[in-house]
């Protein structure tokens, strides 16, 4: 599927980035934070949509997200809990969403967890949310 332009999500399908996989594997081994950063459709999402796949981790996609709750809600989605699982009440007035963040967020320490087009996200929270993870 080389010229599919849908991103990549195996090693095998991953063309021309054997180079940046191993230097994120690197990083990531090392305990760095890591921050892909590239023009539009130079293969950035295609590299850790594999990445997290093949090292059991958890890919977040956060493009239509606006704040804090989105990110949390994805963040339960997509580590595969619910939020009824947090024991949370989902009525607007009674949830602390960067809580619920910190929660998913905890439910998956062990795991890569992958945030792409975290940019979109616009939150006094989120720099908080990051430094405790």
């Amino acid at each position: 599927m080389l010229f599919d332009l849908r991103p990549k999500e195996t090693l095998k399908d991953l063309y021309g980035r054997r180079t940046e996989y191993s230097e994120l594997s690197r990083l990531v081994d090392s305990g760095s934070w890591v921050v892909i950063l590239g023009k539009r459709m130079t293969g950035k999402t295609s590299l850790i949509k594999t990445f997290a796949k093949e090292n059991d981790g958890v890919y977040v996609n956060l493009l239509d997200a606006k704040g804090i709750e989105d990110l949390a809600r994805k963040l339960f989605v997509e580590s595969g809990y619910g939020l009824e699982e947090a024991g949370i009440n989902l009525e607007p007035f009674h949830i602390k969403w960067a809580k619920v963040a910190e929660d998913a967020l905890s439910r998956v320490k062990d795991k890569v967890v992958v945030l792409d087009e975290i940019q979109q996200v616009s939150s006094p929270y989120l720099l908080r949310l990051l430094k405790s993870a």
